[in-house]
């Protein structure tokens, strides 16, 4: 049989290299072979990764490089740490896409040898954990990456294509012993499961394959509608008005909290989390605050808004002094403090985060509790700590820059200085309490 050749990679950029994802297994062999006849080996480079997950990893990369080197094209080899978290399958993905990354130009050009019973594993996968349109999609034939692109030219090949490709042409190539351990849920699909369907139905990999595509399209009206009912909520860039999703079932709901995770580059939250999640909202009560929380995300629902929070990086308890000459960095993304105006003597501040039982006496009113000011200021639950706490010897002179106690701001005032607390990066908004000032 004559293997099909790749399609035209035309469409891509001219100026950017093109970085072959390079194992030195059958279907990279082919691909690279398959692009030198086409365009040649100007622009081609071959990058190898070595997982390093056994002990002949180090010779199949020296064999690798001796490959590509056959083939005219330079190698690149790069040793990796894989950190198993999920899973070693999922883990040496992610980490061999980093490391493929990093060696990227804007504009270059990344492609892999994926094919079409690749394809077809992949769907089976997604289906058995239960993936929605977009994941029975199948894996993009491209997409943008670092900068540049991601491209699999033979994902119309099959493998049979791919054997009678290198066949015709005596070409070498490695087998990697990973292929056959039955511990990865690949090997299970393509050793044993496919084998039993393709035998009681034979035109399955063709079905299998038109049912990512009526997903795609199915994906791209959900991905279009969701965008549109999206922005229809959103109140501002970390919160959403829950009263304009709340007439969608759970899974549709889930879909606009994901692209709005998207939009805000986070990582979703699996599927079934934020499925479940989605229902919560329609049966909280008024008083409760649920949320949903993976890797350093979270979003939390409170008073009808839903909000996006990075929970990492903030200390519960911190304590800072400051003189007040130079701007003071906060922890985390909590901003800046700066006392803006002319330069004056130094001052003795401290600068916390809350503590119980704190009381100020803003303005010329009565001394009142520091929480019930931000109960009043409509700050929400998980951001009252957080708002710096300025205080001079035992005294707490200043909550965020909203609340000053009269002396300290007639202190500033003397002095032709003002309280400036710079939030430009902090997940603590100004949107609530501006609304009350």
């Amino acid at each position: 049989m004559t293997a099909r050749r790749p399609p035209p990679l035309h469409s891509l950029p001219e100026a950017g290299d093109v970085i072959v994802a390079f194992s030195g297994g059958p279907d990279s062999v082919c691909l690279l072979h398959a692009l030198l006849e086409r365009y040649g080996r100007e622009r081609l480079h071959c990058v190898h990764i070595d997982h390093g997950l056994d002990s002949g990893s180090s010779a199949r990369a020296r064999r690798a490089a001796e490959l590509a080197g056959q083939a005219g094209t330079t190698c690149d080899v790069l040793s990796i740490e894989v950190e198993p978290g999920d899973g070693v399958e999922a883990a040496a993905r992610h980490a061999r896409y980093v490391a493929l990354a990093g060696r990227m130009e804007p504009g270059d050009v990344l492609v892999t040898a994926h094919h079409a019973d690749d394809q077809v594993e992949t769907i089976l996968l997604r289906l058995l954990r239960g993936a929605g349109p977009e994941g029975l999609s199948g894996i993009p034939q491209q997409r943008a990456f670092a900068g540049g692109w991601l491209i699999r030219p033979l994902l119309d090949w099959t493998r049979s294509e791919i054997e009678a490709f290198l066949a015709e042409r005596g070409l070498d190539s490695i087998r990697d012993p990973a292929n056959d351990l039955p511990d990865f849920d690949r090997n299970q699909v393509r050793h044993r499961l496919l084998p039993l369907i393709r035998e009681r139905w034979p035109g399955a990999d063709e079905a299998i394959l038109r049912s990512a595509r009526l997903c795609r399209g199915a994906a791209r009206f959900i991905a279009d509608r969701t965008s549109i009912d999206l922005e229809q909520a959103l109140d501002g860039n970390c919160s959403l008005r829950l009263d304009r999703l709340a007439g969608d079932d759970d899974w549709y709901r889930g879909e606009i909290l994901r692209r709005w995770c998207l939009r805000l580059g986070w990582t979703p939250p699996p599927g079934r989390q934020l499925e479940a999640f989605a229902g919560q909202l329609a049966e909280a009560d008024a008083d409760r605050v649920p949320e949903l929380r993976w890797q350093h995300h979270c979003i939390r629902l409170w008073r009808q808004q839903l909000w996006a929070v990075d929970v990492s990086g903030i200390p519960d308890d911190w304590l800072l002094t400051w003189d007040g000459a130079g701007p003071l960095e906060l922890p985390g993304d909590l901003g800046r403090l700066v006392l803006a105006g002319p330069s004056g003597p130094p001052l003795q501040l401290s600068v916390t985060s809350g503590r119980p039982g704190e009381r100020l006496r803003p303005g010329q009113g009565p001394s009142r509790p520091v929480k019930q000011l931000l109960v009043e200021a409509d700050v929400p639950p998980w951001q009252r700590n957080a708002w710096p706490r300025i205080r001079s010897g035992d005294r707490l002179v200043a909550v965020g820059d909203r609340w000053l106690e009269a002396d300290f701001a007639a202190e500033l005032e003397r002095r032709g200085q003002r309280l400036v607390w710079r939030r430009d990066n902090s997940d603590v908004t100004d949107a609530a309490v501006e609304s009350k000032a």
